[in-house]
């Protein structure tokens, strides 16, 4: 079965642009689900329209695009697309 897109979004936070993607595809885990939604992101050259760095990754279950709205979220908030760990 092939990866399907499910939604992308471009994200600016001062002055910098990100590339938010997720994709609903199949897991590799032998008891997880067969598949998933995947969110990827990545630094994004907005003048040049290439992708920069993966600084991102994070998944969600099939047909849910929670994971990839909470990341637009933090990046839109915080410029960081990962919630903050606890020293």
């Amino acid at each position: 079965m092939f990866d399907n897109r499910v939604i992308k979004t471009y994200v600016w936070h001062s002055g910098k642009c990100f590339f938010v993607s997720t994709i609903e595809r199949e897991s590799s885990a032998v008891l997880g689900p067969r598949r998933y939604n995947e969110t990827i992101v990545w630094n994004f050259g907005w003048d040049n329209s290439e992708r920069g760095e993966l600084i991102y990754q994070g998944e969600d279950s099939t047909g849910s695009i929670r994971e990839h709205q909470a990341v637009c979220e933090r990046i839109f908030r915080t410029g960081k697309p990962g919630e903050e760990e606890e020293a």
